[in-house]
Order: C-alpha cells, then structure tokens, then sequence
C-alpha cells in the first residue's frame, strides 16, 4: 500500500510545496516551525486582500 494520502485541492505540481512546509513544521528547531507559522499567517492575510483596492502609500519628501 502506499504512503500517500490525497487531498482535495492540491495538484501534484504543489506536493513539493507542501513537503517542504511539513518538513519545516516539524523541524526540531522550535524557532522554525514558529517562523513558518508567521509566515502563513501573512501569506494568510495578503491573500484575503488580494481582491482589495489598494491605497497609495503616503509620500512625505513633499
């Protein structure tokens, strides 16, 4: 039998993403897993305002 499981969603183009976050998760460093979790966190958040207009940053050199 294999060692696969599916899962709905991801294509097999992304398997190599998704091993890497594993690996990263699980890493005995705890500041690693910790730094990935951030880090999907913001990609979490940029994509929830992928859709948003964007505003213009402000410019104060005048």
């Amino acid at each position: 039998m294999a060692n696969t499981v599916p899962v709905i969603g991801i294509e097999t183009s992304e398997l190599r993403w998704i091993r890497m976050l594993v690996s990263l998760l699980r890493h005995s460093d705890p500041s690693v897993p910790e730094l990935a979790r951030q880090a999907l966190l913001y990609l979490t958040e940029a994509a929830g305002r992928r859709g948003e207009p964007q505003t213009e940053p402000l410019d104060y050199t005048g």
